[in-house]
């Protein structure tokens, strides 16, 4: 998993703003946290990719009209084991060891992110706050693995459907309760023709429970034109009624292929755009992870239980290794 930030300079901002494309083209919203509370009117979920690029969740957590409209943040990286220590932490408990819900998923990369460390400990501080009707709620949602009984594959099975995982904390905790969640996941959980994706299971259930929202990664083709169409940032841009969604479905970064003639971003609502990809930053690796020779021990020795090729991520120096040579730009 890779995590990106966003750089802003005022020169390339002018000059976006100053020079759009197609000046009679309509603008974006220049409140994207407004219109993304908006759809909480319409519908229990808002799931959106992550983590940010910039600082929009931060910032959108931080805003005075976010408890009113959503009682939970479902997460990726969080060990659904561990939801009672997550439930502590938030309520501002003193909770030593809360870095064990990101770093004992699934997923070692989620290990060495600075986002969710960061998300966990701004929403116990919003909740001192907030009334207690009010007080918002994390929902860990990676399947709930024990890694202390992990020792060789097989052990590793019954956790590897990570949709199924997300699915059942999100359909008993928010759904079934009437609540309101902001999902923060990969894209590839979220879209509503994901198949077996996580909200395209829940919406067969409940249908148009959620509203999708997809970051900007860079266009596929002709980037920095449609860039500039896309004007300022932040902005929130719906697909539905914009030239967005009018746009050849090539130009999204889809992950599979649609009939020829496809246009828009297939199982997506809206688009974030928090500025161009060129000047996209990756998430430094937390320092605080690399170096506890304690956790970097117990990862290899999870690479090792569960027979990990030598040059996968499970491996904490192959990770390193590819953070290292990938560079600190999206592009470039």
């Amino acid at each position: 998993m890779r995590f990106f930030r966003t750089v802003m300079t005022v020169l390339v901002a002018a000059t976006l703003v100053a020079a759009p494309a197609d000046a009679s083209q309509p603008r974006p919203p220049s409140h994207p946290a407004g219109a993304l509370l908006a759809a909480f009117d319409d519908h229990a979920i808002v799931a959106k990719s992550s983590p940010d690029v910039g600082t929009f969740l931060f910032d959108l957590v931080r805003d005075p009209r976010f408890p009113g409209k959503v009682n939970d943040i479902a997460v990726e990286c969080g060990n659904a084991r561990l939801q009672p220590l997550l439930d502590a932490y938030i309520a501002g408990g003193d909770v030593p060891g809360i870095n064990r819900v990101w770093r004992e998923t699934t997923q070692p990369s989620c290990g060495f992110s600075t986002f969710y460390e960061q998300l966990f400990a701004l929403v116990r501080q919003v909740n001192t706050t907030l009334p207690a009707a009010r007080k918002i709620r994390v929902l860990a949602c990676d399947p709930p693995i024990d890694w202390s009984a992990v020792h060789a594959p097989a052990d590793l099975e019954p956790f590897m459907d990570r949709d199924a995982s997300i699915v059942s904390v999100v359909k008993t905790q928010v759904l079934q309760k009437h609540r309101k969640a902001l999902m923060l996941f990969g894209l590839g959980h979220l879209t509503h023709d994901g198949g077996s994706g996580a909200v395209a299971q829940l919406e067969r259930e409940y249908p148009s429970a959620a509203y999708v929202i997809a970051d900007h990664r860079g266009f596929a083709s002709d980037n920095a034109r449609l860039e500039q169409r896309l004007g300022s940032w932040p902005a929130l841009v719906p697909l539905k009624g914009s030239w967005l969604g009018t746009l050849d479905t090539r130009y999204f970064p889809t992950n599979r292929d649609y009939p020829p003639g496809t246009h828009g971003y297939p199982g997506v609502d809206a688009y974030l755009y928090e500025g161009p990809a060129d000047l996209l930053l990756r998430e430094p690796l937390s320092a605080r992870a690399v170096l506890d020779q304690a956790y970097l021990t117990e990862l290899r020795r999870r690479a090792t239980a569960v027979d990990a090729p030598p040059d996968s991520i499970e491996w904490p120096e192959t990770f390193f290794e590819r953070e290292r040579t990938s560079g600190v730009l999206l592009r470039g």
